[in-house]
């Protein structure tokens, strides 16, 4: 036993080892889409497992084969000595459009790394590295007259990287049928803005990079109506994250470059992070269909706080999914796959010009069994949606997205037995 415990953590740890090159690969770009410009960037796309084919739901959804890090109550279900590993990847192809014309835009990356553990009969732990906003932008060729005069000058501006979020889930079974969780979470990363000016023979660079971390405490809550009905609910506490900046503005006239401001640390205003509120429904039919139901409410507007171009609202985010599997242990492959579908519709909590800034989307899934008892599998969603409208200084967003999770399950402590 001694050696089992010592080998368990090093898997563990053997992870986390793993997870520091994916860590550095999300500050590049998730996302191509032009409304990361705003705040922190766009919210992630990004799901663990079968919940990206769910329409992005699934609070009342337990973890006992597959993670489900919307809801750390769930954790508390993870089968007895299980171990439980996802990572995923992400492609999003993005159309977007304005009065006049259309621009394609193509990203790709690692979207997720995550495992769980059972601790006990009762309880169970666990630890994702996801991204938590997006930034992707690129404004080209944007001509601003110079004041009091008639002669103009050409930006261009490009801005990447994001936020992560770094939690640890923990999830206990206070009664047979309701389970309790905590999720404290370190949220952390750097938005780079690069903008290019040119006005006749002299060029000006300024680069700034903002960096943003904070902690926040997440709280779950799981209840087991019966068999076939099972309810969620979720809460993230508000939170201001911390910021701080590093300018440097650079000429050249006639190609002769000269530095004109290099800054390091610099105080930028805090940015703050709303009140959040899930609730969700599951329910099981013929014990092979399962529907799950959820609401989610940011209460930006409590925060008080505006974009150069706009202003936090409150947000409301639905989503629906339904899961289809033959048998719940089949003694064939296709009994085993599950097939899934939902619907996301986001209200947006960004409004400029008195209008809001939603998106919706629809998804597909399918979950292939790897393994022989069917624990793991190979979950494939696709999505496509749209954000924002052709209206005034608004443009319209189409979006495809693929994500690909490798789901793992494994048993640990398994006694061998011989005859």
């Amino acid at each position: 036993m001694p050696f089992m415990t010592k080998n368990k953590y090093q898997i563990v740890f053997g992870v986390l080892f793993f997870s520091m090159p994916i860590i550095k690969a999300q500050t590049n770009s998730l996302t191509g889409s032009p409304y990361s410009l705003f705040g922190l960037g766009v919210q992630t796309n990004s799901n663990i497992g079968r919940n990206s084919g769910l329409g992005r739901g699934g609070i009342a959804l337990e973890s006992n084969d597959l993670l489900n890090t919307l809801n750390p109550a769930s954790f508390a279900s993870i089968s007895d000595k299980s171990f439980l590993l996802d990572i995923g990847f992400l492609g999003e192809l993005n159309k977007v459009s304005t009065n006049d014309k259309d621009e394609n835009r193509f990203s790709s990356n690692f979207s997720n790394l995550a495992m769980g553990f059972s601790i006990n009969k009762r309880s169970g732990m666990g630890i994702s590295i996801v991204p938590f906003t997006d930034v992707g932008y690129a404004l080209i060729g944007i001509k601003t007259n110079i004041e009091g005069s008639q002669e103009e000058f050409i930006s261009n501006i490009t801005g990447s990287g994001g936020l992560n979020d770094l939690s640890v889930f923990y999830g206990y079974q206070l009664f047979d049928n309701f389970s309790l969780g905590v999720r404290p979470s370190f949220l952390f990363g750097s938005i780079d803005q690069t903008e290019n000016i040119i006005f006749n023979n002299t060029f000006l660079n300024v680069i700034e990079e903002n960096y943003y971390n904070g902690f926040r405490l997440g709280f779950g809550l799981q209840y087991k109506i019966d068999d076939q009905y099972t309810i969620g609910f979720t809460s993230n506490s508000p939170t201001s994250l911390n910021g701080s900046q590093d300018r440097s503005v650079s000429k050249s006239l006639d190609f002769i470059p000269t530095e004109v401001e290099d800054e390091n640390n610099l105080k930028i205003q805090k940015f703050k992070l709303p009140l959040e509120l899930g609730l969700g429904a599951k329910a099981t039919f013929f014990n092979s269909l399962t529907i799950n139901l959820d609401y989610q409410g940011n209460l930006w507007g409590f925060t008080n706080q505006s974009d150069d171009i706009g202003d936090y609202v409150d947000q409301s985010i639905f989503s629906f999914g339904a899961e289809y599997r033959a048998k719940e242990l089949g003694l064939k492959y296709w009994e085993n796959i599950e097939f899934r579908a939902g619907f996301n519709y986001d209200s947006g909590y960004l409004k400029v010009n008195d209008e809001a800034i939603d998106n919706y989307s629809m998804t597909v899934g399918i979950g292939f069994p790897i393994s022989v008892r069917g624990g793991s599998k190979l979950n494939i969603s696709y999505a496509t949606g749209k954000r924002g409208t052709v209206s005034g200084i608004l443009v319209e967003e189409n979006f495809n997205m693929i994500n690909v999770n490798i789901s793992l399950k494994d048993i640990w402590f398994r006694k061998l037995k011989f005859n």
